[in-house]
């Protein structure tokens, strides 16, 4: 797992960056909530870890 800090405003970007997956960016701190804005090609899912779980454990029963 990588652990990173980033200010409001910063970003990271997502693979090789020559061509990457896509692009983090902190788009807002407020107290203790943090808002995150995601780039990435639709091709590419991007999900919350609950609705992940959900997807793979529907996937499972199948």
């Amino acid at each position: 797992m990588l652990k990173v800090s980033r200010q409001e405003g910063e970003s990271m970007v997502i693979g090789d960056p020559h061509c990457p997956l896509g692009k983090v960016h902190v788009s807002k701190i407020h107290n203790r909530r943090v808002k995150l804005t995601f780039e990435f090609a639709k091709e590419i899912p991007v999900h919350r870890n609950e609705v992940a779980e959900r997807i793979v454990r529907e996937r499972r029963s199948k």
